[in-house]
């Protein structure tokens, strides 16, 4: 009897593997879809990956997070409340949310998770975006509440970004600063598992069945590391993958004539710049008029037809996209040597300088656009020595130096740098331009007081009006009076696809929606 019911029961296995099989034929979708990216994850820790938003949101999300469109959406909150003053937020948290590992989420989680972030002795790279609360604390297993030092314009958007999501408790004690250095130290409750990663060879990503918002439509996601552009294009040309990410403007002219190949070119939030190091050692950077006469020298128009027109990239006219709340337009930068030779003669310089720029191929066309700024500042007398690094290099360098150890390890004058990602100027500039010692994201020292100020005041202010004539005075003061940086091309999310994928969508903070993608046989 006993060997009868084997057998039984080994035939029923069999005729489930061959209906089952047979379903997915019939389906016709393909059960994993290969991605080619161009570099790497740094950490996958919400609380300090700087790499970008297309990884970190498939593992892991938050109280809020953002739709396709941009908006900010209730996630593992099914609902929140403000007090009158918004001073206090109440969020009601879902009770069908589980972790990879099968831990159910609660508001004790993200009890755990933000005394990690707020901890000021042992601070995150984010810990800074979050110095406007005051507290954040679970009054009950679904219910968290978070109160805040002072009213913040940006709070729902701030709190939906990446630096917010849940975090394991269990897996914060367990591997302290080593969470997200490995596939096995990532525990989210995202849409989608870490099953390997390879650093810097691919990265495997595996629906979580059990994912609040429905298990996502393929199997599997992996992402291989394809450095260089061209073989990126191939390689969805040649069926090699079905989705490449950040393909070249040629590229993306040839492949969108081809048959079986679609681009993909939406608006982002990014764009492309060239940082100054304002404690240069080297180079006179921390005078204002000289870094004024460098970016009048630079020929934006030029440089965007010449190298992103395939990509439809153009100047852009502030120190933010216009998708980002608080954006107002202050011009693009005029080309005018001229009076780039005449504000370096003001400052001392007549004759020019030395100085080292640092580019990377990280960004599209990254070396391309610093050899011809190197070609123009030589019209006003600045010698310009490129100096092109790899990515591990390029990652290296946002440590948290100060200036004596920044120019001792890199000696860069100017280093070219992307800007975005984020929805709100708050967030976006205060962490980048802000003298604050505890900010380790002001890479180049920028110290303006006045700015400084302004930021402060931009945080607080509820009156949209008043709040976007602050962010156009900081766009002013850091464009054209005390520049931050020389800004160059406002960014697209470019991507090449195969004509069998479907359902692709991204946002403007460049954030795929894998859960619902799918591809055909």
């Amino acid at each position: 009897m006993k060997k009868l019911l084997t057998v039984l029961l080994a035939l029923a296995m069999a005729f489930t593997m061959v209906f089952a099989t047979a379903a997915s034929a019939e389906d016709g979708y393909k059960d994993s879809i290969t991605w080619v990216i161009g570099n790497d994850q740094d950490i996958l820790d919400p609380q300090n990956n700087v790499s970008n938003s297309k990884v970190i949101p498939q593992y892991y999300n938050g109280l809020l997070g953002y739709d396709n469109d941009g908006n900010v959406v209730c996630k593992i909150a099914e609902s929140y409340e403000a007090s009158e003053d918004k001073m206090t937020w109440t969020f009601h948290l879902r009770q069908d949310v589980y972790f990879h590992s099968g831990r159910h989420c609660t508001a004790h989680d993200f009890e755990a998770t933000f005394d990690r972030l707020l901890n000021t002795e042992n601070p995150q790279r984010y810990t800074s975006n979050a110095s406007f609360i005051d507290t954040a604390v679970a009054t009950d297993d679904y219910t968290f509440v978070i109160t805040l030092k002072e009213p913040k314009a940006f709070f729902l958007q701030a709190i939906a970004k990446q630096w917010a999501f849940v975090l394991n408790p269990e897996y914060i004690e367990k591997y302290g600063a080593d969470l997200g250095k490995t596939a096995e130290s990532v525990d989210g409750t995202g849409p989608f598992k870490c099953t390997q990663w390879d650093k810097g060879e691919v990265m495997k990503f595996e629906a979580f069945e059990n994912y609040y918002e429905g298990a996502p439509l393929t199997h599997e996601i992996v992402m291989k590391i394809v450095p260089e552009q061209t073989s990126r294009a191939i390689a969805v040309e040649t069926a090699q993958a079905d989705i490449a990410d950040g393909v070249s403007p040629d590229d993306a002219v040839r492949l969108d004539a081809l048959d079986g190949v679609t681009v993909s070119k939406t608006d982002g939030n990014g764009c492309h710049l060239f940082q100054f190091n304002c404690a240069s050692d080297h180079a006179p950077m921390s005078i204002p008029a000289v870094r004024q006469a460098i970016c009048y020298a630079i020929d934006r128009n030029a440089i965007c037809e010449y190298l992103y027109s395939g990509l439809g990239e153009t100047p852009i006219d502030s120190i933010m996209a216009p998708s980002v709340a608080g954006y107002s337009s202050v011009g693009v930068v005029p080309y005018d040597p001229e009076k780039a030779k005449q504000l370096l003669a003001e400052a001392g310089y007549p004759d020019g300088f030395d100085l080292t720029i640092m580019t990377t191929a990280v960004y599209n066309r990254g070396v391309e656009m610093a050899e011809i700024i190197a070609e123009e500042l030589k019209e006003i007398g600045i010698n310009a020595k490129l100096e092109v690094v790899e990515r591990a290099v390029f990652s290296s360098a946002w440590a948290s130096f100060t200036p004596d150890e920044f120019n001792e390890k890199f000696g860069w004058d100017m280093f070219i740098m992307g800007s975005g990602g984020d929805s709100d100027a708050d967030t976006l500039l205060k962490r980048i331009l802000h003298s604050a010692d505890t900010n380790v994201n002001n890479y180049g020292f920028y110290n303006n007081a006045e700015v400084d100020e302004l930021l402060e005041k931009g945080a607080v202010t509820m009156d949209e009006t008043e709040r976007n004539a602050i962010y156009a005075r900081i766009a002013q003061i850091t464009l054209y009076e005390d520049p931050f940086g020389a800004y160059m091309n406002l960014r697209k999310n470019v991507y090449a696809l195969s004509d069998k994928i479907e359902n692709f969508a991204v946002n403007s903070s460049n954030t795929m929606d894998l859960a619902h993608v799918r591809c055909r046989e």
